[in-house]
């Protein structure tokens, strides 16, 4: 430490405010390269992605919309029951059904994690070619992109 306090002693003024000038420029540079702007990037990358989960979200409730609709303008004659329906046609769309429960007339369905696209398939076809109805759906967003939760769907 003394020789560098000697050295910096040995040195004129105006090499001495240089220096000092060029270690605080270094300081600012050092704060800026490791700590502000990696920080400032990943807010921007949260930001597109809260974004792009919010645009998911609005098209999966519009979607829903659309399949309640649909599901209560059912002209398709019924074939056979819901359990044979559902039976009979999971397994095209490679749908895996985490619990199935009789409900009076109908059938309750919990689905863990399923492609939207491919859950929106499947249920468009058992109400457009099977009769089967929706009388009640709740979805939730699953963590990985593209699919959805089914917490509870109710068939008729």
């Amino acid at each position: 430490m003394s020789a560098l306090t000697n050295y910096w002693q040995s040195l004129k003024p105006q090499e001495q405010r240089l220096l000092s000038i060029a270690g605080v420029i270094f300081i600012i540079f050092f704060f800026v390269m490791v700590i502000y702007r990696p920080l400032n990037n990943a807010v921007a990358e949260a930001k597109q992605e809260l974004s792009k989960q919010q645009e998911l979200l609005q098209f999966v409730q519009q979607s829903v919309v659309q399949i309640k609709a649909k599901g209560g303008s059912a002209k398709a004659v019924p074939s056979g029951n819901v359990t044979q329906v559902v039976n009979s046609t999971r397994s095209r769309y490679q749908i895996e059904i985490a619990r199935m429960q009789p409900s009076g007339e109908g059938l309750r369905l919990n689905i863990d994690s399923v492609p939207f696209n491919q859950l929106l398939s499947w249920l468009d076809d058992i109400v457009k070619n099977h009769g089967v109805t929706i009388s009640n759906i709740e979805l939730s967003l699953d963590p990985k992109p593209g699919h959805v939760r089914v917490s509870r769907i109710v068939l008729e």
